[in-house]
Parts: C-alpha cells; sequence; structure tokens
C-alpha cells in the first residue's frame, strides 16, 4: 500500500486555513496558527458586527413622470449590521503578514487595516496566548502587543 494516498487523521484539520472576522476585516491562517495565538477554551468574540445607523429622508414618489398621484414615504431610521464573512472569493485575499509566537514565524493574510486587528486584539486580550506579541506587515513595519498599564 502506497502510504502516501493514506489520511493522517490526526494532522489533516491542523492545515486546513480558517477565518477570523472582526469589524473591520478579518484573519485567514491555518487552525495549528490559530491555536498558536488563541486560548484554546477563550475564544475571542467574533460576533461584533460593524454596525451603521442609516435614516432615510421623508420623499414624494410618483407612479411614472408627470403622473398626479403622489405617494409620501415617510422617514425611517433603522439599523444596518454588516457580519464580515472574509469575502467570497476562492482567491487568496489580503496581505500576507509574519507573525510571531514563541521565536517562531508564522503566515497569515490579514484583510482589513492593522490598526483595525490590533483593536481586535486589545478588545480579546484575554484570549490571547502568551507566546504571541509580534507581528510584521508585508512591507516590514512590526505590530507589538504591550500593555502599558502597569502599576507602580
Amino acid at each position: 500500500m502506497d502510504t502516501r494516498f493514506v489520511p493522517n487523521e490526526v494532522a489533516t484539520d491542523l492545515y486546513r486555513n480558517y477565518t477570523i472576522s472582526f469589524p473591520g476585516g478579518s484573519l485567514t491562517a491555518s487552525k495549528d496558527v490559530l491555536t498558536s495565538m488563541f486560548e484554546k477554551d477563550n475564544l475571542p468574540d467574533t460576533c461584533s458586527p460593524e454596525i451603521k445607523e442609516v435614516s432615510r429622508r421623508e420623499s414624494n414618489w410618483t407612479s411614472y413622470p408627470q403622473s398626479g398621484e403622489i405617494r409620501r414615504v415617510a422617514a425611517t431610521t433603522y439599523t444596518l449590521k454588516n457580519y464580515s464573512n472574509g469575502g467570497n472569493s476562492r482567491a487568496a485575499a489580503g496581505e500576507p503578514i509574519k507573525v510571531l509566537i514563541n521565536n517562531s514565524y508564522w503566515t497569515a493574510r490579514l484583510v482589513g487595516s492593522h490598526q483595525d486587528f490590533m483593536d481586535y486584539l486589545c478588545a480579546n486580550r484575554s484570549s490571547l496566548v502568551d507566546g504571541f506579541t509580534y507581528w510584521q506587515s508585508q512591507k516590514g513595519s512590526p505590530y507589538f502587543m504591550t500593555d502599558n498599564s502597569t502599576s507602580n
């Protein structure tokens, strides 16, 4: 039997790509990278949609041009929620980034701004594994996870 075609039941899931969506973007990486970044029992909140308040002004409508029949549409306000799904394309979307986890670099793809990603990580700091503190953009810009709130 040729061993190349025997599925590895233990490791197949570790190398599959997963996407974590956050307000303003998403992060796509293999499962082993994500489990090295986030604690398994304390996963971050991914149910925070982008929320917009949309207001429509009062307007008049006619059935056809120069029609005497006018329909008045009242002003309304509603909330629009956008749950990012990381996009629908099969192409590799986003910027490739290098993530430093326990002194080893791993790759991931970031959709959205680095500032939105940093805001998301800071809001979910309790979900991060201790070894994850740094990532680097495609252009080489460093981003650090630090805590300056130490008391003396």
